[in-house]
């Protein structure tokens, strides 16, 4: 049964099945006729949440809002035997939680594809749409070289699984010493990843995209800004960049802070598009569940 809570859980011919069906929408038009799509969100969305619901719309499925608080969780029934008895009516979860370990235990025992929506680890439907974004923009399916500058965060842990899924892309990801070191153990260091302690204006000018996400993350208990805001994406980092490098973000941003206005209303910044591909990438997941 496939389920989608990591990067990791795809081979790269699953990866580009997702990727390549994007462009054929037509061939899954109703590939969710009668099925129901459970979505449970612990924490707020605007874009995971909505794509997913007019994207199930759209291919004739049903998906059913469930909030947690309202079941019997508080009382006496336990988390493990509450998604044993969801799987009895639902063919489908799309989960966000703040405990990856609660993914894992909904896998378990629900026994039907269950999709990471966001956890505090990793956010696999945002890096498979940024992928996918990327190769849309610049008409190409490899050579990408990602700057990523700011926070350690599930959105880069996701991002960087990806990168083994080609021959000639990179990550170059400009960082805080201290928070590289308490969190270097979730991250996978290979040739095509590159930690850095400060900006560096050779790698700038080579790159093709700049990413950047909020500082302060899900569960965060230390305020990042001030060891993280020598990073901030400008335009004075920006100029130097190439003409042909753009600007991505996950959004929400938190505008004056890992990003300034004028980059992420600016001419190399293409967030609305980025946001805009989360519907037809999560169609492309479902799609590729096969429920």
């Amino acid at each position: 049964m496939k389920s989608l809570l990591n990067i990791s859980d795809l081979s790269k011919t699953d990866f580009f099945e997702i990727i390549n069906s994007i462009d054929i929408p037509s061939d899954f038009d109703n590939c969710l006729l009668n099925k129901n799509i459970g979505l449970i969100f612990e924490k707020n969305s605007t874009r995971t949440r909505l794509s997913f619901q007019v994207g199930i719309n759209q291919l004739n499925g049903n998906f059913i809002n469930i909030n947690l608080k309202d079941l019997n969780l508080d009382r006496i029934e336990s988390f493990e035997d509450t998604f044993e008895i969801m799987a009895c009516y639902l063919d489908c979860l799309v989960f966000r939680t703040v405990d990856h370990s609660k993914l894992k235990i909904a896998k378990k025992y629900f026994k039907k594809p269950v999709i990471n929506a966001l956890s505090d680890i990793s956010h696999p439907c945002q890096a498979i749409s940024d992928i996918f974004t990327l190769i849309e923009h610049f008409n190409r399916k490899d050579n990408f070289n990602i700057v990523w500058l700011g926070d350690l965060n599930n959105v880069l842990y996701s991002l960087i699984e990806t990168i083994d899924f080609f021959e000639s892309s990179y990550i170059n990801i400009f960082t805080d010493k201290d928070i590289y070191k308490n969190k270097q153990r979730y991250f996978d260091i290979s040739e095509k990843v590159n930690f850095l302690f400060d900006t560096d204006n050779k790698i700038l000018a080579n790159a093709d995209c700049i990413m950047t996400d909020v500082y302060n993350s899900m569960n965060d208990r230390e305020n990042k800004e001030k060891k993280l805001i020598k990073f901030q994406v400008n335009e004075l980092l920006m100029n130097n960049t190439k003409k042909e490098c753009i600007f991505m973000h996950c959004l929400p941003a938190k505008i004056g802070s890992e990003v300034t206005e004028n980059v992420i209303k600016g001419s190399k910044s293409i967030v609305i598009q980025q946001a805009k591909n989360r519907m037809v990438t999560q169609k492309g997941i479902l799609k590729w569940l096969d429920i």
